[in-house]
C-alpha cells in the first residue's frame, strides 16, 4: 500500500498548492530536482564534458531504468529531448513511398497529427482516419476492415491530451502485427500512470515525455524502437552520436536505438528522468494505477451532483485525466479562478483537438489530471471551488 503522507513529504510543493495539472507537467520528487541541480552545479564547477564523464553511471541509468519501465532491452531505448521530436524522428525513419497509407484516429494529439499531415504532403502519402466507437475508443472491427495493400503505418495516442479514455493499444498492436504494419504509439499520458509492456502492446515505436506522469524534468523524453525493425529504419538526421564516420565518403548507423540520438543533450535532465523512472518503478506502476483510479472515481462521483458540469470521458476504461465543461463559466476563466485559489488545472482547446472537440462545438474544456500524490481532501476543495461558479 502506498504511504501517501510520505510521498507528499518527499515533494515540498504538495504542501503549498493543489496540483491537478499532472497531464501537463507533474510535480517532481525533491530528490529528482536535487539530482538535476547537483549535475548543473557540477558542470559549472568542472566543465560540461568533465561533469558528464564523472556522472557516467547516472547517465547510463536512464537506459536501464527506461528498459525496466517498458519491459524491453536497454539498447532499444533512445534519449530524446521531448516526445514530439521522438514521434517525428520515428515517423520519418519509416520507409514509405508515394501512395502508401498511414492510418490514425480522431483522438490523435495535435502535434502528432500535424506531423502526419506534413509527412503525407512531403511524400504524397494517404492519411486516413479510422473510426472511433460511441465510447470514443478505436473501433477495432472497422479498423481491420479498412486495412488494404497500401496501408503501411498505424499511429495511435494511448491516452488523448483532451480526454482521459484509455485506447485499446494492445489490440491495435495485434492488428498492426497481423497485417505487417509499422505501429507507432504515443505514451505521453500513460507512461508513469500505468504499466507499459512493449511486448504486450506489440508496438514498433513508443514515445513519451519526462515531465508528465513520470514526474521527471521538462525538456526530457524517450523513444523505444523495436530491435527487430531497426535495420529497416533510417533516421532523417545524423550526428556523431547516431553514427560512425567511416571515411570521407561513408558513415555507418549505430546498431541500436541510439541512432536516433544527438550527442548534445540535457545531461542533467537525463539523469533526473532516470531517477524519476526508478522512483515510479519502485513505487509500483500497478499501485500507482490503482490509486489514480480511486481518486478519479472519487472526483467523478463528486461532480455528478453539480448542475451545469459535464464530464467528457465516455468509456469505462479511464485514466487520471478528467475533462469537463461548465455551462456557467468558460474553461479559461475557470482555470484562472482556480489558480488564484491555489489549484492548478489546464485547458484543452478545440484548436489543438480539431478532430475531437471541434465537432462537439467545444471551444475549450477544463482538464483536471490526478496523480497518486493527490488526495480526496484536495478533490473536495476543487469541487467546492467549482460550486462557487454556480452561486456566483
Amino acid at each position: 500500500m502506498l504511504d501517501i503522507d510520505l510521498v507528499r513529504q518527499q515533494c515540498a510543493a504538495c504542501n503549498k498548492l493543489i496540483h491537478f495539472n499532472n497531464a501537463g507537467a507533474a510535480l517532481s520528487p525533491d530528490s529528482v530536482t536535487e539530482a538535476v541541480i547537483h549535475h548543473i552545479r557540477l558542470e559549472q564547477e568542472l566543465g560540461g564534458y568533465e561533469a558528464a564523464g564523472l556522472a557516467e553511471s547516472r547517465v547510463n541509468n536512464f537506459y536501464q531504468a527506461m528498459a525496466r519501465l517498458l519491459h524491453c532491452q536497454s539498447d532499444e531505448v533512445a534519449y530524446v529531448e521531448n516526445a514530439t521530436r521522438a514521434w517525428d524522428l520515428a515517423l520519418s525513419s519509416i520507409p514509405l513511398t508515394a501512395g502508401d497509407e498511414i492510418i490514425t484516429f480522431g483522438s490523435e494529439y495535435a502535434s502528432n497529427y500535424m506531423g502526419l499531415l506534413h509527412l503525407a504532403k512531403q511524400k504524397q502519402l494517404q492519411l486516413t482516419l479510422a473510426p472511433l466507437n460511441e465510447e470514443g475508443l478505436a473501433d477495432l472491427e472497422q479498423l481491420e476492415k479498412m486495412i488494404n495493400k497500401r496501408s503501411r503505418v498505424l499511429a495511435l495516442t494511448h491516452i488523448a491530451s483532451q480526454r482521459g479514455d484509455i485506447q485499446p493499444a494492445a489490440e491495435v498492436g495485434e492488428i498492426a502485427r497481423k497485417h505487417g504494419l509499422y505501429y507507432l504509439l504515443d505514451a505521453c499520458q500513460s507512461a508513469g500512470q500505468m504499466e507499459l509492456d512493449v511486448g504486450q502492446l506489440q508496438c514498433d515505436f513508443l514515445c513519451g515525455t519526462g515531465r508528465k506522469f513520470l514526474r521527471g524534468p521538462r525538456g526530457t523524453g524517450f523513444l523505444y524502437v523495436n530491435a527487430d525493425k531497426l535495420n529497416e529504419l533510417e533516421p532523417v538526421f545524423v550526428d556523431l552520436e547516431a553514427a560512425q564516420w567511416l571515411s570521407t565518403e561513408s558513415f555507418a548507423w549505430r546498431d541500436d536505438a541510439r541512432r536516433f540520438e544527438n550527442f548534445e543533450r540535457f545531461v542533467a535532465g537525463m539523469i533526473g528522468l532516470g531517477l524519476a523512472t526508478d522512483i515510479a518503478i519502485s513505487t509500483g506502476l500497478d499501485a500507482i494505477a490503482t490509486r489514480i483510479a480511486q481518486l478519479r472515481q472519487y472526483l467523478e462521483q463528486a461532480l455528478q451532483g453539480l448542475e451545469g458540469i459535464r464530464v467528457l470521458e465516455r468509456s469505462s476504461n479511464r485514466s487520471g485525466i478528467v475533462s469537463l465543461s461548465n455551462e456557467h463559466e468558460t474553461a479559461p476563466a475557470l482555470k484562472q479562478r482556480l489558480q488564484k485559489a491555489g489549484i492548478n488545472t489546464s485547458v484543452a482547446s478545440a484548436i489543438n483537438a480539431r478532430l475531437d472537440l471541434e465537432p462537439e462545438a467545444h471551444q475549450a474544456v477544463l482538464r483536471a489530471s490526478l496523480h497518486y500524490y493527490n488526495t480526496e481532501a484536495e478533490i473536495d476543495r476543487f469541487v467546492e471551488e467549482l460550486q462557487r461558479s454556480e452561486t456566483g
